[in-house]
């Protein structure tokens, strides 16, 4: 916080080494008149300059005040704006955290014992947001509704959603035709299972293969029988998948001579003649132009073929570099193997040279995917 003073009188140079001898520091002092100085000075230190100016009769006037000392008079003009600030950063910040409303989807009949479960939980109007699980709050109601085959939870802005999906006949009563079991879709290792209907059979931490049950399609009843069900659920698991692919240890590359030929054709729609041929070299780039014909409004114009002549140059790559394709190439294919918004989670490489001729990479990636998957529809 500093101000650009003025300040005016006689033996100004006395004023800088009287100010410092009193611990006031002053900066910038440069002559603007012949009596008169601009210096900048600390704004807590004003009061003590103005002191020592009125006793050895220098007049003192500000120039210009800095940035923090134009915001503190500002402030000090109004005392209350700070405080109405910080009360709104506080309303604002209140507002987008506190649950303001509940709004319930798809219950139907099962929307009393709902909100009921709701009540029991503390979750009402007026909570804060982030002491609300999402994933608590689902597993409750999973499990104190049976009525519902799915209750979905999330937030948007400061409304709690509740998406509800009612049990569809033969998912809680007997299924006609035996059990439907939720099966393994592939191989993987489970990391979570959530079993809205039926009884797992797997484990977070569990490998299981292809085919395998994953959520039977049973329940037992209140006097201990079994009764078949249609299981419904998810299960979460790590997967992966494998890519391959090879880089040869020599190339080749094309490099051009400086011989160069021009073949000029005449073309319509109809025909085409040659107006000024050249023979091709046997190994060679091409490039085409077409101009159409000034002053002719006719459908005419001629094509310039440049011929360049070029060698094949053989190369040896190095393993090192032929590995770093193999397995770009590999990862490349492996990728194609996951979902498009996959995380991965792990990878693995291996690489090996095959009879000094090319290096083979092989890139397995692991990601994390629903492997759900009905028996009978592998």
């Amino acid at each position: 916080m500093h101000l650009t003073l003025d300040i005016e009188g006689l033996n100004l140079e006395r004023l800088l080494r009287t100010a410092a001898g009193e611990g006031i520091i002053l900066r910038d002092a440069r002559r603007v008149g012949p009596k008169t100085m601009r210096v900048t000075a600390r704004a807590w230190q004003m009061k003590a300059l103005c002191g020592l100016c009125a006793r050895c009769g220098w007049a003192v006037r500000e120039v210009r005040a800095g940035t923090l000392v134009r915001v503190g008079r500002f402030m000090k003009r109004r005392p209350m704006l700070l405080p109405a600030g910080l009360l709104c950063a506080a309303l604002v910040f209140l507002s987008s955290s506190t649950l303001l409303a509940i709004r319930i989807e798809g219950a139907a009949q099962h929307e009393a014992e709902l909100r009921a479960i709701l009540r029991e939980e503390g979750i009402a109007p007026g909570r804060l947001i982030p002491t609300i699980s999402a994933d608590e709050l689902r597993m409750k109601l999973a499990l104190g509704l049976p009525g519902l085959s799915f209750a979905g939870v999330r937030f948007a802005g400061s409304t709690l959603i509740v998406d509800c999906q009612g049990a569809r006949e033969g998912e809680r009563a007997h299924v006609q035709g035996g059990a439907l079991d939720i099966v393994a879709a592939q191989a993987g290792i489970v990391t979570g299972i959530y079993a809205a209907s039926g009884t797992p059979r797997v484990t977070p931490g569990q490998a299981v293969r292809r085919g395998q049950v994953l959520i039977e399609g049973v329940e037992r009843t209140e006097n201990g029988g079994l009764v078949p069900v249609q299981a419904m659920g998810e299960v979460k698991a790590r997967v992966w998948a494998e890519g391959t692919a090879r880089a040869a240890l020599t190339s080749s590359r094309t490099v051009e001579t400086g011989r160069t030929r021009r073949r000029v054709t005449l073309r319509t729609p109809w025909s085409e003649k040659v107006i000024a041929g050249a023979q091709p070299f046997e190994t060679q780039d091409v490039q085409r132009e077409q101009q159409r014909i000034v002053g002719l409004y006719l459908p005419v114009w001629r094509e310039i073929e440049t011929f360049a002549e070029i060698v094949v140059v053989p190369e040896t790559r190095s393993e090192t570099d032929a590995a770093s394709m193999a397995q770009g190439a590999a990862q490349a294919l492996a990728k194609e193997k996951c979902p498009f918004d996959a995380k991965i989670l792990d990878k693995w490489v291996d690489c090996e040279t095959v009879d000094g001729a090319y290096v083979r990479a092989t890139v397995v990636l692991e990601y994390e995917e629903s492997i759900a998957g009905r028996a009978g529809g592998m």
